[in-house]
């Protein structure tokens, strides 16, 4: 019966430790996985409407937002900075002003094209095209 019982807790012992094991270390693939998704978002997006010309360019109105990989960015037309979280589906936007405005956004990005829907009572959908980043100019000899 001893060995039974030694058996058993040994068992659930091992079970315990196997189990320690099988979660995303820190610094890990959570971390690499937020990485990867602040990297497919950084840049320069600007508004567009649904036939892709941008929005309104007749005021010569910048609209959009720059994101940064360091989970920091810029509203554009508000010319405001702000801090976001992003997940695999949802976005979050918290602006650094006094007002201390935050958003939450469903999110796609397909091609060169960002989709955010905010989650709110308007589900606002707006459309914004990544800006080409700029051919680095080469050394001259």
């Amino acid at each position: 019966m001893k060995k039974i019982i030694s058996f058993i807790i040994c068992l659930i012992l091992c079970g315990g430790l196997i189990a320690g094991c099988g979660g995303p270390a820190p610094g890990g693939s959570g971390n690499d996985e937020a990485a990867r998704l602040k990297n497919e978002i950084s840049g320069t997006w600007n508004q567009i409407t649904e036939d892709g010309t941008p929005s309104l360019p007749e005021m010569g109105i910048p609209s959009g937002y720059v994101f940064y990989q360091d989970g920091t960015g810029l509203d554009t037309f508000w010319d405001m900075p702000f801090h976001y979280t992003i997940g695999s589906e949802k976005l979050h936007i918290a602006y650094d002003d006094s007002l201390g405005e935050d958003w939450d956004y469903e999110y796609s990005i397909e091609g060169d094209v960002l989709t955010l829907t905010r989650v709110d009572d308007d589900a606002l959908t707006m459309l914004y095209q990544r800006e080409p980043e700029e051919e680095p100019e080469t050394v001259e000899e």
